[in-house]
């Protein structure tokens, strides 16, 4: 089970983050995700393209993991004249909180291509148990 993570929300903070929400049209999540649940593990996915691994942060912590960076746009000189400007900042910062115990200390990501993959292997609580029934 995946939970959507929000920090708690407020009248005014919903109005002051109204304008940078994904809420918009044409707007979206950065960076975008896929997430798999499969039998022994949750595989994250994340598109971060022109990124470099030492870019970007992973936290896991309370079930919840973060990804961010702080990269800073071109430096353009003073000299020179801007004709389009369309790249925004490129750093980010998401969190999603799973529902799923995970077992933290086997947690393992790599980049290629501008994927992020993230596994996140299920504690032995979390995978699927079967019962064996027994005949009295």
């Amino acid at each position: 089970m995946l939970v959507r993570f929000d920090s708690p929300r407020t009248c005014d903070n919903l109005i002051e983050n109204f304008f940078s929400s994904d809420v918009l049209p044409g707007r979206s999540t950065v960076p975008a995700m896929d997430i798999v649940e499969k039998e022994n593990e949750i595989v994250v996915n994340a598109e971060l393209p022109g990124a470099k691994k030492e870019d970007v942060k992973i936290t896991f912590e309370n079930n919840i993991l973060t990804l961010s960076s702080d990269r800073k746009p071109a430096e353009v000189s003073e000299k020179d004249s801007v004709l389009l400007k369309e790249i925004r900042n490129p750093g980010f910062n998401r969190s999603v909180k799973f529902g799923i115990q995970v077992d933290a200390t086997k947690i393992s990501a790599e980049m290629s291509d501008g994927v992020l993959t993230i596994i996140l292997p299920k504690s032995e609580e979390a995978k699927p148990k079967q019962i064996e029934v027994k005949v009295k």
